[in-house]
């Protein structure tokens, strides 16, 4: 099969109103099912409702601490190598303190050590 290539006259032209218009509903549309699939936490209640009582769960997974910070799993590898967020190894895997989490939200990404 011979590849085509496509000319100007090809190519419907739109307005810039048209584009506009066409990239607010998409943002719109984008934004919709966002909200449909990941409903808005607010990290304050989430961090204030940490279960520190004997027997529950106090770490996280490097997992489970992308999911709660909203960023990938390598930016939170990138945190814990660069010595931002402070994690210990267990074996093979990478926890880090469900509190020490929490005050580094609370401090704007440090966590021992004055802010600024």
């Amino acid at each position: 099969m011979k590849p085509t290539s496509l000319t100007e006259k090809d190519v419907p032209l739109y307005s810039q109103d048209q584009v506009v218009q066409i990239v607010e509903i998409a943002i719109q549309s984008l934004q919709r099912r966002g909200e449909q699939n990941n409903p808005r936490v607010n990290l304050d209640n989430e961090i204030a409702q940490i279960d520190m009582s004997p027997g529950t769960k106090q770490t996280l997974t490097v997992s489970e601490a992308a999911e709660i910070l909203g960023v990938s799993k390598p930016m939170v590898y990138s945190l814990i190598r660069d010595g931002s967020i402070p994690a210990i190894n267990v074996g093979k895997k990478i926890l880090i303190s469900k509190l020490v989490l929490s005050v580094w939200l609370k401090n704007g990404g440090h966590y021992g050590e004055e802010t600024c």
